[in-house]
Order: structure tokens, then sequence, then C-alpha cells
């Protein structure tokens, strides 16, 4: 796998933007043109090394079993790094490949300015980083850090060309970072969209690696950027974005930082609420573009972490409660493995907060998503194999006929 030519122009998609291209060769001559659209304000942050190209390259390599050749230099941090990387996607998942990198080597760089930047979906991840990196706030959140950019990407949660759902919601988030102070960049790209590892591992291995790409695509800029963690550290196992892997993605300039893990997801939400604009506009659903649609399996969970921190009339404005009841809290499905720690946190805290209402059909659901994920699990195989593919598609939908369920805007 090469990059066999590297490109700054202007976008002819996005207004005001650069466009960053690289084309990329692998198996036997195909080709892809990977790009990033930068606003035209920040040309002077866009890298002019190998080293967002590498951590882009690095989990399709692995997947393919091909070596990776960059003409562009890479940190030498970051390409010691990169075999640590590949060391743990390995143990971690078998059938992926140990690769050679081929390029020139950097030596130390210098720390850039001090800048941090965090990525800023609008969800509890993101209010969580910020609200605990404001200084002198009024919340009594103990400051761990500090932030001056938020990071917006398009084309990661909402597809690259799904204008209708994303224009919308970054409006939304701009507003929100502008309440905040704090300053806010607009990036797109079609990562996810031509290279398919990403589209189908987003979750399991290359959520982290397509973050630290974007970050590293401005790496002129900051000394530090802040990914936002998933799981904590007493429930890890192996995921996309992980505090064993996530800071790998650092070079002798720039430190990845996979921030939060020592806290739980209500942990989070609660220290997050702590902050006004969360109450304002915190967005976590994936089923749609501008308001969170209450009904889906995401949206439940934060109503649910809500509702048991007594946080319900605070976040009237962005959540419809109507339809949220018991009952439909015990058709949750939780899914299975990994699925199960975040509804396992907020078991224990009803338990711990007396809500009794909320523990008894949380436990429910769990168990009757158990009973489920086996068969859930052979139905998505089924899917993923030519002739009886549709088999599966179906007995998937029988399986959830009812239940609140994951929904995803269409990449």
């Amino acid at each position: 796998m090469q990059l066999v030519a590297h490109a700054i122009t202007p976008s002819s998609e996005t207004l005001d933007s650069l466009r960053v291209t690289g084309v990329i060769q692998w198996g036997s001559g195909e080709e892809l043109r990977l790009w990033v659209d930068i606003p035209e304000e920040y040309a002077e942050a866009i890298s002019e090394t190998g080293n967002p190209w590498l951590v882009a390259m690095l989990p399709m390599a692995a997947s393919l079993g091909e070596n990776i050749e960059l003409s562009l230099p890479v940190d030498a941090l970051l390409l010691e790094n990169a075999r640590g990387v590949l060391a743990i996607w390995k143990e971690w998942y078998p059938e992926l490949h140990i690769i050679d990198i081929y390029c020139p080597v950097q030596g130390y760089a210098a720390p850039k300015p001090a800048r941090t930047a965090t990525f800023f979906s609008g969800g509890v991840d993101s209010y969580f980083s910020i609200a605990r990196r404001m200084p002198q706030n009024v919340q009594g959140i103990p400051a761990v850090g500090k932030v001056d950019d938020l990071l917006t990407v398009w084309g990661f949660d909402v597809g690259v060309y799904d204008e209708t759902q994303f224009r919308p919601l970054a409006g939304v988030l701009a507003e929100s970072a502008k309440r905040l102070a704090l300053n806010h960049i607009l990036v797109r790209t079609n990562l996810r969209e031509v290279m398919a590892v990403y589209r189908k591992q987003w979750g399991p291995l290359t959520h982290g690696a397509g973050l630290a790409f974007i970050g590293l695509m401005l790496e002129r800029r900051y000394g530090e950027i802040v990914l936002g963690s998933t799981y904590p550290y007493g429930a890890l196992s192996p995921w996309g974005s992980h505090p064993l892997v996530d800071p790998l993605f650092s070079t002798s300039g720039v430190s990845i930082v996979h921030d939060g893990a020592a806290m739980t997801r209500i942990g989070k939400t609660e220290l997050a609420a702590r902050l006004p604009e969360t109450s304002r506009s915190l967005h976590v659903c994936q089923a749609a573009g501008l308001h969170n649609c209450s009904r889906c399996e995401k949206c439940y969970r934060t109503m649910i972490a809500l509702d048991i921190l007594g946080l319900k009339e605070a976040f009237s404005a962005t959540f419809d409660w109507s339809a949220y009841t018991l009952v439909g809290v015990s058709k949750v499905y939780v899914g299975g493995g990994l699925q199960q720690i975040f509804y396992t946190e907020m078991i224990s805290a009803a338990q711990v907060r007396g809500r009794a209402d909320i523990f008894n059909v949380l436990l429910y659901a769990a168990k009757h998503s158990g009973r489920l994920a086996p068969f859930i699990s052979f139905a998505d195989w089924l899917a993923g194999r030519p002739v009886v593919w549709r088999l599966g598609v179906a007995l998937r939908r029988r399986l959830l006929r009812g239940l609140i369920q994951k929904e995803y805007i269409n990449l």
C-alpha cells in the first residue's frame, strides 16, 4: 500500500476550504483518493508530513496484509508507536497482519505552541471533556487541563455528502462553541466512504485512528489532542478507541490523550451536566441529524442515566420525555458483552440512589438482552454471508421486533 500522490488545492465542495488529498494504491493497482477539507484560515496548520497518512493507512494495511510505503517523512516516535499499535491489534484480532512501514524518518520535533483541541459532536463525552477543562468555572469542576479548539468532523457520524442531516447540526454545534467562548473548527473527510475498514470496523478497530488522522492533519497547530474515552478502566476490552492504543498515535510534537477512562459513563454524564451548555445543547442521537429522536437505544441510554441522576427536568429542552416510560426502559435491547457495560453501571447507580423502579426494569432488560444476544450474533453472521444474507436480516428483524435498539443515519 503506497501513498503515490499528495496535494493541497481549493475545495470545490466545501466553501472557503482547502482540500488535502492523498492518492493511495494497494493490491494489484486499485486506487483511492482520500481527502480532508480544512477551512482556509487554518492553512498554516496543515501537516507537511506523512504522520496523518500513516495513521489513516494503518488499519487498512493491517487488514489486507500489505506493507505501507510513504515518501513523506514520518515522526520517529510515531513510527515506533505504530509498530506497537500493530502488535496490540494482532493480539486482539488474530486475523489482522503485522506489516512493515517504509518511509523517511523525521527525528525529534519540539512541541508546537501549546494549543489543545478536543473533538466535539455535542455528546456526553464532548461536554465531559470540555467541562473539566474550563478554567475558573463556577460549577465547581476541578480543571484537569485546558481546551482551545473544538473539532467537529463531517463524514464520521453523518455521511460526507449528507447536507440535510449535517448542516443544521453543525450550526447548533458552532453556536454552542460560541457560547462556551471556544474556537470551533469544522473539518470534512471522505475517510469512512473510501476506506471500507473505517466504515465496517469503526467501533471495534478504527475509531481512535480516524480521530487521530484528523488531529494530526492539523498537527502544526496543536501540542495536545483530546479523544474522549468510551469504556472505563475497570471494564476494558479490545475496542477502536482504547487507552492502550490512542496515545500511541502521538508524535514527538503532538500528544494524543485518551480522556476520562477513570470515570463511568453515568459519572461522566453527571459531571458534564454541571456545564449549563450541556442541558441546552446535548446531542447524542445517531438516528437523526439535528434533534435527539428520544426513541433509539442511544437516546434511551442517556435518558435513563439522566432520570437516575434526577435531571429529567433540566434536560427537557434536549429530549422528548413524553414517551419515556419504565415499560420502554424494559424494552431496550442492551446487547451482550461490551454493550452491557453502560447498563451494568446504571443498574448499580439506580440501586445506590434508591431508584428501585429503574433498577428492576434495567435488570430485566439486561437479562432478556443477554438471552437474545447469541441469536442476534448468529443472525448478523448470516447477514454477512452470500446467498443466505436475507435470511439473516429477516431473523434479526424478527428477534428485535418491539425492542428499542440502535439506529443510525446511513453513511
